[in-house]
């Protein structure tokens, strides 16, 4: 983490588990984890359920946040994510609780100590709306985000969007 500017990384629990989850958290140096799913609940994964993690992570010594109302695309709704060709994200991007979401994000994001990470259950974040629809808005912001992927490598937003323009061709 540089002191100037503070890192902000997403990653999916997948089939990750708890315990390894939350290792890879420590591993990054994350004091808060933010829950941005809309449909804040696993179907395979007890401890990822939202009244769940909201007592488990503050035990391990982090802050949960849950931002799923605002961040989590469309609203009680995992289609971004588990079908991302199913919906046109393109008037996702104006919606107004989104710009608050990103506003209080970024907010927090620039609080000194802080290291964020945005959590969903998709474990690649290149069909994911972290990188589809939040990494694209924050990137419009200048906010760079670092993604986690499935093998535990970073690759940032950046890196996403110029593979996916290169890939059109």
């Amino acid at each position: 983490m540089s002191a100037e500017i503070p890192d902000l990384y997403t990653a999916g629990y997948g089939n990750r588990g708890f315990e390894s989850f939350v290792q890879l958290l420590e591993q990054f140096r994350v004091t808060h984890l933010v829950d941005v799913r809309s449909v804040p609940s696993s179907a395979y994964w007890e401890e990822f359920r939202r009244e769940n993690l909201m007592d488990l992570i503050p035990r391990r010594g982090l802050k949960y946040v849950y931002m799923g109302d605002t961040l989590g695309a469309v609203r009680d709704s995992p289609i971004v994510c588990k079908e991302p060709d199913a919906i046109d994200i393109r008037p996702l991007f104006e919606d107004p609780e989104l710009h608050k979401g990103l506003d209080a994000l970024v907010k927090a994001y620039q609080t000194p100590g802080r290291v964020l990470c945005l959590m969903c259950g998709c474990m690649r974040p290149h069909s994911c709306h972290r990188s589809r629809l939040l990494g694209r808005a924050l990137l419009d912001r200048g906010v760079d985000l670092m993604h986690i992927d499935g093998d535990n490598s970073v690759v940032r937003q950046s890196q996403l969007d110029i593979a996916e323009q290169l890939h059109l061709f």
